[in-house]
């Protein structure tokens, strides 16, 4: 690694698995400081111990005050808030007809709500740490529709078009802070087995879900965080209002 964060203080949700525990090794290999949330007390922990991060909180997103207690002490611990990392989210399948209110409702509290709210809270922060980076982790979902994914498809795409409304008022606003949205496809994390399962071995699990994409197989954690550590770093300082597709050429 080459220390393209050395100085960096980030604050990633959802960092128990999957991705976010990617971005999280990746940033502290990079020479960020790094905490780490998840509503999974105790898989936060564990995987705090493990990177040997800065602290591991355990996070409802959905509550706003909880984004303030752990905001509040992340800076504490950090000095600071310069990387903000929204990757928590769910899926779930359904319909337009078979999709509940709750359901759609907690999917858009996850997913959608939560990168308002974050953000909201964070801002005094980020302004405090200027240059900053906001990075939310959207998903192919957020441009690709499914008939199965109503909520999520919704939730997906609202989280992209708030990134590009939080990057224009930080822009006209004179705040030297970034906000830029990164979508995956299917990617080896936790969050693919149970479709992989469905389909019996894990060979017709994962040629299920890479039929459709171009380069015929699932995406790297580390390619994603490749793209989020980049959105991290002061290299792309110029770079705000976009977002990345990490999809194997599936969205083109």
């Amino acid at each position: 690694m080459t220390g393209r964060l050395e100085g960096k203080r980030a604050f990633i949700t959802g960092g128990a698995q999957g991705l976010g525990l990617e971005f999280a090794k990746t940033f502290l290999a990079e020479g960020a400081k790094v905490i780490i949330t998840d509503i999974q007390a105790e898989k936060v922990k564990q995987a705090n111990e493990e990177i040997g991060g800065q602290g591991g909180y355990a996070h409802d997103v959905t509550d706003p005050e909880q984004w303030a207690s752990v905001l509040a002490r992340a800076n504490g611990m950090l000095g600071g808030i310069d990387v903000l990392v929204h990757n928590a989210g769910i899926g779930i399948w359904g319909t337009v007809e078979s999709e509940t209110l709750e359901g759609y409702r907690r999917v858009m509290a996850i997913d959608c709500d939560s990168v308002f709210i974050g953000t909201n809270a964070a801002m005094p922060y980020l302004k405090e740490s200027q240059p900053a980076s906001i990075i939310v982790i959207s998903s192919v979902a957020g441009q690709k529709a499914d008939p199965n994914l109503l909520a999520y498809n919704t939730a997906k795409a609202g989280v992209a078009m708030m990134s590009k409304s939080i990057a224009l008022h930080c822009a006209r606003s004179g705040y030297d802070i970034t906000c830029n949205s990164v979508h995956p496809v299917f990617t080896r994390t936790p969050i693919i087995e149970p479709m992989i399962a469905l389909k019996g071995s894990q060979e017709e699990g994962e040629a299920a879900l890479t039929r459709n994409i171009p380069l015929k197989r699932l995406g790297e954690p580390a390619e994603v965080a490749s793209i989020v550590t980049y959105l991290a770093s002061n290299e792309s300082r110029f770079v705000t209002g976009s977002a990345f597709n990490v999809d194997g050429g599936i969205t083109a």
